[in-house]
């Protein structure tokens, strides 16, 4: 649990109440307390209690809480009062389904499939381009990334997610070659996660889902209606769409740092309770959330207004230049990318 800007309660059995302005979190007789004034997001993962009244004072100040499943995914949130343009909303209504808002579909996938390449030409430096697959790697996600990039005649979106799927696949492929062999990584799988990397990965996803969903909201989008995930009913396809350059800026490299530093075992993982899937035990969840927080809060240079922002408020700032690019029919939006 951390009382930053974001409270993330984990540990079932918790039970949140509100007292004296805060938010009073019990667990087998430790008491913990987060002043409500320094709360501007809540990830609640299964097995917490909140009393009527806590939940009401999340209500009533607007405060964004996310709710996830054991394994990272979404699961839903609390929607209280917060702060909306109609105008910013409209205009994302009217860019759905045509060509204008296709070409922001290949904007959001060209940052993931950019950043990704980053990624592996690092391990490719690394290793002095001795791996043949990830230098194979690195090449073929550069040529799709290059299809991607020419916004004359969009996409439409099968051409897009047959483009993004291939590259996801050739880029995790080479992201084992980050991972020791004892962690028996040898690409992406979920629902559920078969091993520990892919197990971090899921949950790392989840939280920065909740992260961009309340850049989102804050930023007045409507977070469920999309442009590379389009409109498909009860996800946050807008979300999703806004994280994707984020995915390996945020969490893949926290998943690679937290393993390098040997801080984590295979013993910290479990069974799910069907015996088919991994989990984070609760000390691989508390090291990687503090290894994730670091991470958004990092201060990196954001080109677009020359000066060094976390992470966290890169996020609301992309939110926001989305909304400034739909009301003006402006095509200036830019994925954040890793140097």
């Amino acid at each position: 649990m951390f009382a930053m800007t974001t409270l993330y309660l984990t540990e079932p059995g918790t039970i949140v109440r509100y007292e004296n302005h805060s938010l009073a979190i019990f667990k087998q007789q430790k008491r913990h307390s987060c002043r409500l004034t320094e709360i501007t997001l809540v990830v609640v993962l299964p097995g917490v209690q909140f009393t009527d009244v806590a939940i009401a004072q999340l209500l009533d100040r607007g405060i964004e809480t996310i709710f996830l499943r054991q394994d990272g995914q979404f699961r839903g949130r609390l929607q209280g009062q917060f702060h909306s343009n109609p105008f910013t909303r409209l205009a994302q209504y009217r860019t759905v389904e045509t060509s204008f808002g296709m070409i922001f579909a290949q904007k959001f996938a060209q940052g993931k499939i950019r950043n990704q390449r980053v990624l592996l030409q690092r391990r490719n430096r690394a290793t002095r381009g001795q791996i043949s697959e990830l230098s194979e790697a690195i090449d073929l996600i550069d040529a799709y990334r290059l299809q991607l990039s020419k916004t004359e005649s969009p996409l439409n979106r099968d051409e897009i997610m047959g483009i993004e799927g291939i590259c996801a696949r050739t880029y995790y492929q080479g992201l084992r070659y980050y991972f020791p062999s004892q962690w028996n990584f040898t690409g992406r799988n979920r629902r559920p996660p078969l091993d520990p990397i892919n197990a971090l990965l899921s949950w790392g996803y989840g939280v920065l889902l909740a992260r961009v969903f309340a850049a989102c909201v804050q930023a007045g989008l409507d977070p469920y209606l999309g442009f590379f995930h389009s409109i498909q009913p009860y996800r946050p396809n807008l979300v999703l769409d806004l994280m994707e350059e984020f995915r390996p800026v945020v969490v893949d490299q926290t998943v690679i740092a937290i393993i390098q530093s040997e801080v984590l075992q295979p013993e910290d993982f479990e069974s799910s309770p069907d015996g088919v899937g991994i989990w984070l035990g609760l000390t691989a969840k508390k090291l990687f959330l503090a290894e994730l927080e670091r991470r958004f809060r990092q201060p990196l240079l954001y080109p677009p207004q020359n000066r060094r922002l976390s992470l966290n408020q890169i996020l609301l700032e992309q939110a926001r230049t989305l909304g400034r690019c739909l009301m003006e029919s402006s095509l200036d939006y830019e994925p954040f990318i890793l140097k």
